[in-house]
């Protein structure tokens, strides 16, 4: 019976030890523990930080051309029972001759993008979906898979419409940017690049954005959502549109000229617009970033 005690009590002493020693920890070492432990959070649940979580409809001015289209909710099933929300609109008097395919930022609710559709060329249809988990899209959302979602939007969009390869145009605003890029350059290598992208607010890569904050900094190695727009420019060789607003905190201008130099080693024709009195937020928007993105597209629709 004294060997049991012994054996229990030597048992039972490392957790008492283990307090003790804890509670005599400096308050820098408490921070460092904080630190450490928010990273591995933030590294567990990265999918669902970086793309967000869209709390609400943003609407805004509807181009000079909404009533002469119509727009309907579609959905596209994904393998794993995931299903995508989404919204097709398209000239109401004769078939489109081309898509734009348009990519959210974070904390985007793509449902607004009818009003960006009134300022598109006339033969022009706009195809948007929520990224899994916003909206009423479903699933955990991340690079892989939401590239994979855009494969499959794309290749939906343009059967539904009954247009070849080449009738494909990109846009995404910050976050879809990088999404934009990835499901351009994956088109490249298949032999069917998009005819043109239009980039709002773009950065180099998320990795190069997490290296502005040295806390932040350690996350990198564990980064499963790169989105390296920088090494997807370098299969491309289309025409770009870089939108950029006046004031922008979250991606500083160099991240996007960087990028814009990048796609012009690779061959893109690039061109850089910055528009006065925007900043991030606010920039996709605007009716004047808008008619840039229709104005740009524009000359496209005469052949």
């Amino acid at each position: 019976m004294h060997d049991e005690t012994a054996t229990i009590t030597r048992l039972s002493c490392p957790a008492p030890r283990l307090a003790a020693l804890m509670s005599t920890l400096p308050a820098w070492a408490w921070a460092l523990l904080l630190w450490a432990s928010l990273l591995l959070l933030i590294a567990l649940a990265q999918g669902r930080l970086l793309f967000g979580r869209a709390w609400r409809i943003r609407r805004t001015q509807p181009g000079p051309g909404a009533a002469r289209r119509h727009t309907q909710a579609v959905g596209l099933e994904r393998p794993g029972g995931v299903r995508l929300q989404g919204w097709l609109t398209a000239p109401a008097a004769a078939a489109p001759q081309r898509l734009l395919l348009w990519f959210g930022g974070r904390n985007e609710h793509v449902a607004w993008t009818p009003d960006l559709a009134g300022w598109l060329p006339d033969d022009c249809a706009l195809l948007a979906f929520n990224y899994r988990g916003l909206g009423g899209s479903t699933g955990w959302p991340g690079e892989a898979a939401c590239v994979a979602d855009a494969e499959a939007i794309a290749a939906w969009g343009l059967a539904q419409l009954g247009l070849p390869p080449s009738a494909l145009h990109l846009a995404g605003r910050s976050l879809g940017s990088g999404v934009a890029m990835q499901l351009a350059a994956r088109r490249a290598a298949q032999g069917c690049p998009p005819t043109s992208l239009t980039l709002i607010s773009p950065f180099l890569s998320l990795k190069a954005l997490l290296a502005r904050n040295p806390l932040l900094m350690p996350l990198a190695p564990l980064l499963r959502s790169p989105l390296d727009s920088g090494t997807a420019a370098q299969a491309l060789a289309c025409e770009v549109l870089v939108l950029l607003a006046e004031r922008d905190r979250q991606v500083p201008h160099h991240h996007s000229l960087r990028l814009a130099q990048r796609l012009r080693a690779a061959g893109c024709a690039v061109t850089v617009q910055q528009l006065p009195g925007t900043n991030h937020r606010s920039l996709a928007r605007t009716p004047q970033a808008m008619g840039c993105v229709g104005q740009w597209l524009a000359p496209r629709s005469t052949g």
